[in-house]
């Protein structure tokens, strides 16, 4: 701005549009703050279901989980051995 502007401007309007920029700058910690919480609880919940997915696949070669998981062979030809 010139100096001629300046003078023309209300006393006080250089800091309230500094006040606006930090208040959007608070707005967009405050938003990046809960993204990175819920990318925390996306990464443990994703994390909770593939271990639960591994579990179950390990589990599936001991016949008595076997039984219990899969209530599907039963009704097949051939159980497995």
């Amino acid at each position: 701005m010139k100096n001629s502007e300046q003078e023309q401007l209300p006393f006080g309007s250089e800091k309230h549009e500094q006040c606006e920029e930090d208040e959007m700058a608070n707005a967009r910690r405050q938003w990046m703050c809960r993204i990175d919480k819920l990318s925390s609880r996306l990464l443990k919940l994703l994390l909770i279901v593939s271990l639960f997915g591994v579990i179950t696949q390990v589990s599936m070669h001991i016949p008595l989980f076997r039984n219990w998981f899969s209530l599907v062979e039963r009704l097949e030809g051939v159980p497995y051995k």
